[in-house]
């Protein structure tokens, strides 16, 4: 029998970071530096789990691994964190110290049924979750999310208050030698930023924290479906505006068709199916034409037709509970020659065209996920993992 309770829960978990975007930059950048010395995670007790820190390189909702994390044997659940970082674009220094809901990151690390991974451990039972992600937005914003494979949800908000009086000369002189330093010239640290950003800063914009911390993570009752050149799908993984992800395996396709739950707008997906053939088949689909900032795509016309169909919602109705004449479908159209893929939100008569950017596909060997696969990588073991789920 399992004893374990989020106080003695122990187990490889591991921590990563990322922070927002700013419009029209050039490429991906780090806005952001934590201090070192200043960061780290404790258990319930006060014993130090994690220690770490990074330059928040990853884009919003994505993964940059920092420099520190659990020891490679693992670790108890942690319960407090302490974040300290220096905003370049604010010019300003933050501090969070907060307390973590344990229940809720060990029903998700550790209470969450497993999944079997398709990528770099491929045909493993593996945790669904297993990472705790950090996103510091505008003016000392914070989210959390865990992460696993194919897989995202929030844990919490956070502010971080200000280090009133530390600027980067001083935190610089009193840091040990040869620790990590602040970039001192601070336009210096914001070089990769394009002229015309430069200037708008300069002025006094900055981007806007509500944005990341209310206007995108505003959830509507829907669901993914294919329809056209299809027998059958068989997975899926979804990416949402919010930068919540599901990992749907081939055993939980049911319970995915008939749960009814709100999810934010649809970033992204890839689906594995059947063609009318037997064919089995990868898809993978943006929703989105361009970038809205650094790395992070813009889902303006997603967000326009949701709105549409759905008016009104705030952040403050993410906890309705949907019925099933509630539910919308984001349908993609599997064309015949596989050539020209088409989405739209369908609910009722109503049918709105969703942009389709960036598609991916190939055919596939039987029981394979990926290009280039053959079958006989798959044992049985392995393939029955997939069809029927962890035991």
């Amino acid at each position: 029998m399992n004893n374990e309770t989020p106080e003695t829960a122990f187990m490889e978990w591991t921590v990563s970071f990322c922070s927002y975007g700013i419009d029209i930059a050039r490429r991906d950048q780090t806005n952001l530096e934590t201090l070192t010395g200043n960061n780290w995670l404790k258990d319930v007790d006060g014993k130090t789990v994690a220690v770490f820190y990074t330059g928040f390189g990853a884009a919003w909702g994505l993964g940059s691994f920092g420099m520190g994390g659990t020891p490679a044997q693992g670790a108890r659940l942690p319960k407090t964190l302490r974040l300290s970082y220096h905003d370049y674009l604010e010019d300003r220094f933050y501090r969070l110290d907060a307390e973590l809901p344990l229940q809720r990151l060990f029903e998700l690390f550790v209470r969450a049924p497993k999944i079997v991974a398709r990528e770099i451990r491929y045909g493993e039972v593996t945790p669904r979750y297993e990472d705790l992600r950090i996103g510091v937005a505008p003016d000392g914003h914070v989210m959390l999310w865990v992460w696993g494979v194919g897989s995202q949800v929030e844990l919490g908000t956070y502010r971080a208050r200000v280090l009133e009086g530390m600027t980067r000369q001083s935190y610089n002189a009193n840091v040990p030698a040869g620790a990590f330093t602040l970039t001192e010239d601070r336009w210096l640290a914001l070089d990769r930023m394009k002229p015309e950003t430069v200037e708008r800063v300069k002025a006094g914009w900055r981007p806007d924290p509500m944005w990341y911390m209310r206007h995108i993570r505003v959830k509507y009752p829907w669901r993914h479906v294919l329809s056209g050149n299809v027998s059958r799908v068989t997975e899926l993984q979804s990416a949402h505006g919010n930068a919540e992800a599901e990992n749907v395996g081939q055993w939980e396709l049911g319970t995915y068709m008939q749960v009814n739950r709100l999810r934010a707008i649809p970033e992204a997906a890839l689906f594995w199916f059947h063609d009318r053939r037997g064919q089995r088949h990868y898809l993978s689909i943006n929703f989105s034409l361009r970038e809205r900032a650094v790395s992070e795509p813009d889902l303006s016309e997603v967000r326009a037709a949701f709105e549409e169909v759905f008016p009104g919602r705030t952040l403050e109705d993410n906890d309705w509970l949907p019925g099933d004449q509630d539910m919308a479908l984001v349908e993609v159209q599997v064309p015949d020659d596989f050539q020209r893929f088409t989405a739209f939100l369908v609910k009722g008569e109503r049918r709105i065209p969703l942009p389709v950017g960036r598609v991916k596909h190939f055919e596939l060997e039987p029981f394979t996920h990926w290009a280039g696969q053959t079958s006989e990588r798959l044992t049985p073991e392995m393939r029955k993992l997939f069809q029927l789920g962890p035991p």
